[in-house]
């Protein structure tokens, strides 16, 4: 087989250094200039494979994709050299040059079979659909244990961190009678199926201070099951076919006999050679035979290979052809034959003794390779649009027509420009109807923030991302617009008083309908040209499946798409459908789901008491209570108090604000002469509490879960007189919370009763110095908050106690009529006034 150089003389992409942040860090490569990172990284995942242990064929130098590519194509070159099929050192090398010069030109792409090692089972022989049933549940039961054991360890890890975070003695901590956040952690634990020997043991561990590490999760059984249905169509069998792939996703269904699971494999671009005006035979025959030689070699005499292809869609669509249209499958079923004949060609040269025994073409190819060709559609399948991304200097991705789009506009004569419009949008509000610059100008927004939002356009995915809080500013949002900073850019809109109809209409403008249809100068039927993804019909995908799978001879593994919300009986529809359009082997799959489906569910109905019996005993019942998710929000002038103090010599300000009803409803913590990270970090935390307990968590789930913490700043509390000493800000700041909301004396650290002694040394009980005097309401109230609601003359009077210890009625209630003065107290059996002397009747 002759092998010349012609990919390798021409001028090839230019390059140019990049750098990729990897997993491992950042990694410097040259890369063609034209390809964005996904396309690279792609490519630079394979070279991986081929970097250890083969020697650089340039030295010195920086090669193109971490080396790869020449490494691939100097392997494939000594393989082929070892098997005698190169007569001269110069045609090895031609033909390594070749190789690493079609991948660098992104005509080819080396890939892994899609075939893995599961089951094939056959539904026409005696037991067969008992095994597909056992297979069925073995897959389910394992994606169940998965789910289950995820939950699981979550549960256990929490019971262990109740125990790991508790200060005090290790008896009371891993004890749930002493540790509420543990009880509470059991429980959940319990019910997420632990058993008690496994808490146990966590407990115990925890104890001994080792936490419990939660795994990543387990991969779904990667293997997949060929169900095979042989002779007529079965109805009973293509149901319990349709039913297993609706269950688990991972049924390949065959109505022939298949072909062993090929052992290598790669994929050719097919639209370099079919977008111009004349179809390139003679450069895609070229590139077969030189593939056709590749995989020979890779597969060896006797064994299998696939080519596959991809690009299909893109020529089509270059070529002003309708995917559906017989033209279209008549176009691509000549393009697929002239790369089987080639591949037999080659074979012939080769040695090989059936054309398609040792390397076949196929309609298909694994994903990879459609990214390493820069995101060509796969084998017969439908392309994704239009519409693609383009990569800036600066790496953010703005969305662009794509190649082939451009090319079968010109085809069909259309305005580009006008296209372009349609399709992208101006990416921009100048002149744009609704949202205009003078209404926002009207609504409170500058010309800054008008620009910013300019700015965002350009690659924001829609209107309300580019009005986000994040790119607006949070300060504009809340104090000029009035929202809330965890507003949306649809919420802000809207406060900015614009209908919905004028959001539309800026949405359009700006960002374009995302296709071609109805575009000026595209007619309804040359629209059809540029369809993609789910608009193409399901009828039109199984014709030129059927079509291409006939010209190359091999049936393809065409993968068919449901949507997620399909039901059983959909998927058995689409399997019957499939198998009357002529295909023999295929993959039904309910695609993804772009957002996490719920179920909603009435809450439970409470059992009815059932009548006591006597003799009746008093029951006490326990009812959890689901708080709507909601937002309470404080009121806009609201009370509250600060605590200043010092923890381990650092001053804190502790500020607090209250709802009417007196419920805690936000803190703030401000540290004195803090660094600047550490000073963020207490603020924003302070937020999230604050969120926290708006939305309903109660205030005793926040003082368990920190009180006992341990870190530096720590130790002495000086300036609050009920903690004396804590072991963390966080520890002071949630006692302080316990003690003056939840009156959860436990956190404090001293006798409330002793707090009323004086400077002298006398506590509240000690008579043998004065009375202590009534203190002004301006002592408890703020002037300012009440704004002069309050009178001066309003006092707290102290309660005084009788020597018995009981408050007496006079201190209470008595005043003396001559002086008015609430001083009168028990002498000898009398009133006596402390202020003047009168004695106005007995005591008692």
């Amino acid at each position: 087989m002759r092998f010349e150089r012609l990919w390798a003389e021409r001028a090839g992409p230019r390059m140019e250094p990049r750098v990729l942040d990897r997993a491992n860090g950042a990694q410097s490569v040259f890369a063609p200039a034209a390809w964005p990172n996904a396309q690279v990284e792609a490519w630079i995942d394979w070279s991986e494979g081929f970097v250890a242990g083969t020697p650089s064929p340039v030295k010195g130098a920086w090669q193109p994709l971490g080396g790869g590519p020449a490494r691939y194509g100097q392997q494939l070159a000594a393989a082929g050299s070892t098997a005698g099929l190169f007569k001269s050192l110069d045609q090895r090398s031609t033909f390594g040059g070749e190789i690493t010069a079609t991948l660098l030109a992104g005509l080819a792409a080396p890939c892994p079979p899609h075939a893995d090692d599961g089951p094939v089972i056959d539904l026409g022989v005696s037991g067969g659909p008992d095994a597909l049933a056992r297979w069925v549940d073995r897959r389910r039961a394992a994606e169940a244990a998965a789910m289950a054991a995820q939950r699981l360890q979550a549960r256990l890890a929490a019971v262990a961190d109740a125990v790991l975070r508790c200060e005090g003695p290790r008896a009371d901590c891993a004890d749930p009678n002493g540790n509420p956040a543990l009880a509470r952690a059991a429980h959940a634990a319990r019910g997420a199926g632990a058993t008690d020997e496994a808490l146990l043991d966590v407990i115990a561990l925890a104890q001994a201070g080792e936490g419990y590490a939660v795994s990543p999760p387990p991969a779904s059984p990667a293997q997949s099951a060929t169900v095979a249905i042989d002779g007529a169509l079965d109805d009973e069998a293509v149901r319990q076919a349709a039913l297993a792939a609706w269950k688990t996703g991972a049924v390949q269904i065959a109505f022939a006999a298949t072909d062993p699971a090929p052992c290598c494999g790669a994929a050719l671009n097919l639209y370099p050679f079919a977008a111009g005006e004349a179809i390139d035979e003679a450069g895609l025959g070229r590139l077969t035979r030189l593939w056709t030689a590749a995989l020979w070699i890779e597969a060896g005499a006797g064994g299998a290979a696939t080519l596959g292809v991809v690009g299909l869609h893109e020529a089509l669509v270059a070529r002003g052809l309708v995917y559906g249209s017989a033209e279209a499958q008549a176009f691509a079923g000549g393009l697929l034959t002239l790369m089987r004949e080639a591949v037999a060609d080659a074979l012939l040269d080769l040695g090989g003794e059936a054309p398609d025994r040792v390397v076949r073409i196929v309609a298909e190819a694994p994903p990879e390779a459609g990214l390493r060709l820069g995101g060509m559609a796969l084998g017969a399948s439908p392309w994704s649009g239009p519409v693609g991304g383009a990569e800036t200097d600066d790496e953010v991705i703005v969305p662009v027509l794509k190649e082939a789009a451009l090319a079968g506009l010109q085809v069909i004569g259309a305005d580009l420009a006008a296209a372009r419009l349609h399709a992208l949008g101006a990416r921009s509000l100048h002149g744009a109807p609704g949202v205009t610059a003078e209404a926002l100008n009207a609504a409170g927004f500058t010309e800054y923030e008008i620009g910013l939002v300019d700015a965002a356009l350009l690659s924001a995915p829609s209107l309300q991302a580019a009005f986000a809080p994040q790119v607006l500013g949070l300060g504009f949002v809340r104090d000029v617009l009035g929202t809330e900073p965890d507003a949306t850019g649809a919420d802000i809109l809207a406060a900015a008083g614009f209908s919905a109809q004028a959001i539309d209409e800026a949405s359009v403008y700006g960002f374009g309908t995302g296709g071609l249809e109805g575009a000026p100068g595209v007619s309804m039927d040359q629209a059809l040209i540029f369809a993609g993804g789910e608009s193409i019909g399901l009828e039109d995908r199984l014709a030129m499946a059927a079509a291409c799978d006939a010209a190359t001879g091999a049936p393809a593994l065409h993968r068919l798409p449901l949507t997620a919300d399909a039901g059983p009986e959909a998927m058995v529809a689409l399997v019957r459908q499939a198998a009357d359009a002529g295909l023999t082997l295929f993959w039904p799959k309910r695609a993804e789901s772009e957002t996490v489906r719920l179920l909603t569910l009435p809450p439970l109905e409470e059992p009815r008491p059932k009548p006591a019996e006597p003799p009746r005993t008093e029951r006490i019942v326990e009812r959890i209570v689901e708080r709507d998710r909601t937002r309470r929000k404080l009121p806009d002038r609201r009370k509250g108090y600060i605590q200043k103090a010092a923890v381990g010599g650092h001053k804190v300000y502790l500020h607090t604000g209250e709802y009417d009803d007196g419920e805690l409803g936000e803190i703030f913590i401000d540290m004195h002469k803090e660094g600047a990270a550490f000073r963020s970090l207490m603020n924003n935390f302070a937020i999230a509490i604050s969120i926290g307990l708006q939305y309903g968590v109660p205030l005793e789930e926040f003082v368990d879960a920190f009180v006992f913490t341990r870190f530096e700043p720590a130790g002495a509390v000086t300036g609050n007189e009920i903690i004396r000493s804590a072991t963390s800000i966080l520890d002071y700041i949630f006692r302080e919370l316990g003690v003056s909301y939840l009156d959860r004396q436990d956190l404090a650290s001293a006798d409330p009763d002793a707090l009323n002694a004086d400077g002298l040394g006398r506590g509240a009980g000690d008579k043998t110095g004065a009375e202590s005097e009534p203190i002004p309401a301006a002592h408890f109230i703020s002037k300012g908050f009440s704004r002069g609601a309050a009178p001066d003359n309003l006092l707290f009077l102290p309660a005084r106690r009788s020597p018995g210890g009981e408050q007496g009625q006079a201190a209470l209630s008595d005043v003396c009529p001559a002086c008015g003065d609430f001083s009168l107290s028990p002498v000898g059996g009398r009133l006596v006034c402390d202020k003047c002397g009168t004695a106005p009747g007995a005591w008692g």
